[in-house]
């Protein structure tokens, strides 16, 4: 079903796509309004401040393209390996995380140090993020794909930190075929932890 497009809904869109590209400092009140042509007074009808309407374009709009973006989930008559190596395909594949990186990582590394409301809510997604990829992983050890030498939680940590590092990276070197070299690193790594048939 798609989204009634009222003032509330475009600042949010116009917010995510603005913060997303140009970081939230660089993003202006004035920029938000301007783009998603509405006054003033509607942003602080629905928000009140700038950082409330971050807060809810973190939750409502940057949150469910987090999940969108990277999806580490097992595929149906996939195994769990095969699986991540699609997700990393995947990602490869968008065009806006290989030219910006990811957007929850932008945002971390720019507003956790310095509000303690942001760093709540974006280390949350963070911590969620991490604990899909390690139930997907257990997974993988309870069904005898993995051995139990892999521990969930530290590779879950690895495997993200990695993608967010190498997406990190300037767009003057960042592109999905460094992308893809570096995922298949990590991929050889877990291949260590395969049991061998």
């Amino acid at each position: 079903m798609k989204r009634k497009s009222t003032a509330r809904e475009k600042l949010l869109d116009v917010a995510f796509e603005e913060i997303y590209i140009n970081g939230y400092a660089a993003t202006s009140v004035d920029t938000i309004l301007q783009k998603a042509g509405v006054p003033k007074g509607s942003l602080y009808h629905h928000f009140g401040s700038k950082k409330a309407l971050v807060l809810a374009m973190v939750q409502e709009r940057l949150f469910p393209k987090m999940d969108q973006f990277f999806r580490f989930e097992k595929e149906e008559g996939c195994s769990v390996y095969e699986s991540l190596r699609k997700t990393y395909v995947s990602v490869s594949k968008n065009r806006l995380l290989i030219t910006y990186g990811c957007p929850l990582h932008r945002l971390m590394v720019e507003l956790s140090p310095v509000d303690p409301d942001f760093d709540k809510l974006l280390l949350s997604k963070y911590e969620e993020m991490i604990h899909g990829i390690a139930s997907l992983l257990r997974a993988g050890i309870e069904t005898g794909e993995f051995t139990e030498a892999l521990d969930p939680e530290k590779f879950a940590r690895f495997m993200l930190d990695a993608a967010w590092g190498t997406l990190s990276l300037s767009p003057s070197v960042s592109s999905a075929k460094r992308f893809l070299e570096e995922s298949a690193y990590v991929l050889q790594v877990l291949e260590g932890y395969r049991f061998t048939k």
